[in-house]
């Protein structure tokens, strides 16, 4: 997998992009009579968005000429969402250009070609109307950025907040890759690893047409306009009560409101404008090479450098490929096939490489090869002490930085090359394969690579799919440990752990590669996720200070008081998209459970296999949980236990550590309740407020002091297992913001609810929160799914009456679950 695609680069290939289409197009614009009238405005907007592109590109390639008062009005996460947007449609626009008969200038439109228009003329006037939004949007930030008038500028910023808002609204498949990228890059993440406890607000505005009905929940959400956005009254006595005043003083683990008027949330440069980035190439879209058709116009790498100054792995081949064929090109030179023959049966082509390199004599033959004038005396590898090779090693990486001009921080060291550590030798091999990349396999070696690269292509996509984000994982821990040189006087200790983490994932990606070379009833997988687990404390340590990690470096990005200032504060921004984050590591182990359990099995060896693989996922799943229960979990559970009276079956002590609590609306079908929501590590609770005689909805609104709240009692209205949790998605229109969460047991009937938020961010950490633990609560249960029995049927309260339409017959699963 390639690097995700910059900004700065989605810019230049959209521009190549234009042009070709507008290349194409034209014949057909000439030929107006033939062709329905959409191809007319298809080019006439490709061709004037090409212009705007192209006069965006030189301002933003110099940021710090434009207006910074005006460029802090276009927030970076807007510009994400508009060019992400931009490059998937273009991307279907070349896919359907493709698809129809190409015409040439001078000859009359065939009659397929004029069939083929008729056929697709629904298909481009979908296209037209979002590439005159995307233009209108391109425009809107030109002309911010150009603007001479800071009201003019002022009013262009309103209308583009706008665009991306309706764009949001309109194209769900967009909101979800954006709440992709929330998930590695949310700053929300940061303070919210245990509780959210109800969100904070400058001043709760007693506007009456700020007050929450229970009858119309649409009328709950402030505007977002005002600084102060209104909270639900009850959350005051929420937020007074005992349980949650301790918990803020014992942690830092709250959410907060956004008060940007239409934020959106979903990058960690949420809360940055162009005015705090002055360099373009930082900020990544969630776009990949795999993502789209017309690829080959996108730079997908990092900025561009010269070859010689690049050692990291630079193509999307497996590991094992490039092993294989550096060993090959090694073998082109004179005296070098001595050493791979006298390691006759390597476990795989990397630890053959490894055990060559070791010896340190092939790097002198390498060396005499490259450059023919090196006149050094190569002894046989028996009279190579340890010192000898050391000075073997130093004497090849002073050859590199003079002869080839490989920078010094490219450089490889001894430790490197006789450490032992498989993230080490990957850096040597990457090295090697830099300096090798104009040697030339010929013959049977070449045709042997060529088969082996036929074999690994002819693996399922999904299997390719995997290992493709496993090695864009280990590039990323590549890459950050490349910025710690650059940012160790400022925050060495943010890279604690993570030369271990690389050597881990290393290794994993060997073992699991190995398997691309087999054909799929000899592909064995509990090996690898096996030597994760012997691994693990290195992995689960990192998550442990990660939330402060990164509010660390969001501190030092708001900040900015450094020398160098531009360059540090790139590494910084990097270095935070590339921090790995446990919700990220937890999706990938979900997505390997799923493969697995799709995966046929032929044999009893196999079946062994499965279930040891799923035995050591759930494992790893389990200890990278948080350990034990804080004291605010135990607080929270306790006061719980005081106010709920029947728990229906539960055991508080089984809940887990509380992650996230609020006051909210919930909506099933026509029906909206207000109630408490606890999400637990294990399960979703949702409460309702009962006072007894005398109480009504309105009491929820009015001020009650601490001694009346101790009164109150909560009904258990909604008890669901995280396991049995099938989906959660999250939903923005207009003012509301809606986490909608599919429940469910597998091959049974499906039932769903929405949980309505008056904050987008606070939806979005729930919605991220809640799908994060759900996949860890089905892992940690997968290996028992054959015996596992559904949840026995909860029967309803007897003096309580039941809205309607909760009252249908279900089945055990959905009595569990059920919302009254």
């Amino acid at each position: 997998m390639s690097d995700p695609l910059s900004v700065a680069a989605s810019i230049a290939g959209l521009i190549s992009i234009t042009v070709e289409a507008v290349k194409f197009l034209s014949p057909y614009v000439s030929a107006a009579k033939e062709t329905p009238q959409v191809a007319a405005h298809v080019y006439s907007e490709v061709q004037s968005t090409q212009v705007i592109l192209m006069g965006l590109q030189s301002l933003t390639k110099n940021l710090g000429s434009v207006n910074i008062q005006h460029a802090a009005l276009i927030g970076v996460n807007q510009v994400v969402a508009v060019l992400t947007d931009g490059v998937l449609l273009y991307s279907e626009l070349h896919k359907e250009l493709q698809s129809l008969w190409t015409k040439d200038s001078v000859e009359k439109v065939p009659l397929r070609g004029r069939l083929q228009w008729v056929w697709k003329e629904s298909t481009f006037i979908t296209l037209l109307n979002r590439l005159q939004s995307f233009k209108s949007s391109m425009t809107l930030v030109l002309m911010i950025l150009q603007s001479d008038s800071d009201q003019i500028a002022k009013e262009h910023q309103e209308q583009l907040s706008n665009n991306v808002q309706a764009l949001l609204d309109n194209n769900t498949a967009l909101s979800r890759r954006l709440m992709n990228l929330e998930d590695a890059l949310d700053s929300q993440t940061i303070i919210s690893r245990r509780m959210s406890i109800i969100s904070l607000s400058a001043s709760p505005s007693r506007n009456a047409s700020q007050q929450l009905t229970a009858e119309s929940p649409a009328t709950s959400i402030a505007t977002e306009n005002s600084l102060a956005i209104s909270k639900f009254d009850f959350e005051e006595d929420l937020e007074s009560s005992r349980v949650y005043r301790r918990a803020v003083r014992e942690t830092m683990d709250y959410s907060f409101r956004s008060s940007i008027a239409g934020s959106h949330s979903w990058s960690v440069f949420s809360g940055l404008s162009l005015g705090d980035i002055s360099i373009m190439p930082v900020i990544a879209l969630p776009v990949y090479q795999d993502d789209i058709t017309n690829a080959e116009h996108y730079d997908f790498g990092e900025e561009p450098a010269p070859n010689t100054e690049t050692h990291g792995t630079v193509t999307d081949n497996p590991l094992l490929i490039e092993c294989l064929e550096l060993k090959l090109k090694l073998l082109t030179i004179p005296g070098m096939s001595r050493y791979f023959d006298e390691i006759p049966h390597p476990a795989d082509d990397f630890s053959h490489l490894r055990s060559v390199l070791e010896q340190a004599t092939p790097l002198a033959i390498l060396a005499q090869a490259l450059d023919p004038t090196e006149n050094l005396s190569v002894r046989l590898p028996e009279d190579l002490n340890y010192d000898v090779k050391k000075e073997l090693v130093l004497w090849f990486a002073q050859f590199c930085h003079d002869k080839l001009d490989i920078k010094t921080s490219n450089l490889i060291t001894v430790q490197d090359l006789m450490g032992g550590s498989a993230y080490s030798i990957f850096k040597v091999i990457s090295l090697i394969s830099n300096i090798t990349k104009n040697l030339v396999i010929r013959g049977p070696p070449m045709n042997h690579l060529s088969s082996v690269k036929a074999q690994v292509d002819a693996q399922p996509s999904e299997l390719r799919k995997l290992l493709t984000e496993h090695r864009q994982f280990v590039r990323d821990l590549d890459e950050l440990l490349e910025l710690k040189d650059q940012l160790e006087m400022l925050s060495g200790h943010i890279f604690q752990g993570s030369r271990d983490l690389a050597a881990t994932y290393v290794t994993f990606g060997i073992i699991t590669e190995r398997n691309l070379l087999l054909p799929s009833t000899q592909q064995i997988w509990a090996p690898a996720f096996d030597f994760i687990l012997t691994s693990m404390r290195y992995e689960a340590s990192h998550y442990v200070y990660y939330g402060s990690h990164r509010a660390r470096i969001q501190l030092w990005l708001k900040k900015g008081r450094f020398k160098d200032r531009d360059k540090i504060r790139e590494s910084l921004a990097r270095c935070l998209y590339l921090l790995p984050i446990r919700a990220k590591r937890i999706s990938m182990l979900f997505e390997f459970s799923e493969y697995l359990k799709g995966q046929p099995m032929a044999t009893e060896e196999q079946k062994k296999d499965r279930s040891r693989s799923q035995s050591s996922i759930a494992k790893i799943v389990s200890q990278l949980q948080d350990k034990g229960m804080s004291s605010g979990t135990l607080t929270a559970v306790q006061e719980l236990q005081q106010r709920i009276e029947d728990w229906k079956g539960i055991h508080p002590g089984d809940l887990g550590e509380m992650i996230l609590c609020k006051s909210l609306y919930v909506k099933k079908s026509s029906k909206t309740h207000l109630y408490h929501g606890y999400l637990f590590q294990k399960m979703l609770l949702l409460c309702k407020e009962t006072r007894g005689q005398g109480s009504g909805e309105s009491s929820f609104y009015r001020s009650k002091s601490l001694s009346e709240q101790k009164q109150t009692k909560f009904i258990l209205k909604g008890r669901f297992h995280l396991r049995h949790i099938l989906s959660v998605t999250p939903i923005s229109k207009q003012a509301t913001h809606v986490c909608e969460v599919e429940w469910g047991a597998e091959n049974s009937d499906k039932s769903a609810f929405s949980l309505v938020f008056p904050v987008e961010s606070e939806m979005r950490t729930w919605t991220s929160k809640i799908d994060e633990y759900r996949m860890m609560a089905i892992l940690m249960t997968r290996p028992n799914l054959d015996t596992e029995e559904i949840d026995p049927p909860i029967m309803g309260n007897t003096d309580e009456s039941v809205p309607e339409d909760f009252t249908e017959r279900r089945e055990p699963w959905k009595r569990y679950g059920v919302i009254k």
